[in-house]
């Protein structure tokens, strides 16, 4: 069999329901400006980018970072990928849970790099054990570092789960000797 770029760059461990951003909607809550730098990163995958914040953008800098206003529902509605970067405050408080993930496009994935406490991690991983959520990745979670005890790291010892689960720190100082 002749190796082309789709195997051997994209699925090399030729893996069954691998998805790629190309193409695709990516959807961003809380437009800041870490939402703005994974937004211009976005451009080059061809595909839609939609973003809801309190206050909508000029349409200058809409058009400049390729990007569409969306509220909520029509951004979880139609994003193939939902990229939440949100702060936490009372109005957050594990806002992402099933309502939120019904929603969301079925067969969506979710991407929290926002706060902890936003997330419902119970809720998220019956989401994700039910197949409403197609995957996750986040780095926040209901307590910082994750608990023993949290419901997602029971799905990610799951043979073939789709989520990624890493520490919420860019550097740490550890003594390993």
């Amino acid at each position: 069999k002749k190796s082309d770029e789709n195997t051997f760059v994209v699925n090399w461990s030729q893996r069954k329901g691998i998805r790629t951003l190309y193409h695709h909607t990516v959807g961003i809550l809380g437009f800041g400006e870490i939402g703005t730098e994974l937004a211009r990163r976005l451009q080059n995958f061809d595909g839609n980018v939609l973003y809801n914040k309190r206050s909508r953008l000029p349409l200058a800098a809409e058009e400049q970072l390729r990007v569409r206003y969306a509220e909520l529902d029509e951004l979880l509605a139609e994003s193939d990928f939902v990229c939440s970067l949100l702060p936490f405050s009372p109005e957050t408080e594990k806002s992402i849970g099933s309502s939120f993930v019904s929603r969301m496009k079925p067969g969506s994935c979710l991407v929290h790099s926002g706060a902890s406490g936003v997330l419902d991690e119970q809720e998220l991983a019956e989401a994700l054990s039910s197949g409403k959520l197609y995957g996750l990745a986040t780095d926040g979670f209901e307590w910082e570092p994750i608990r023993p005890d949290s419901p997602l790291l029971e799905v990610a010892h799951q043979p073939f789960a789709n989520i990624l689960l890493t520490p919420h720190s860019a550097v740490a100082d550890i003594d390993l000797s």
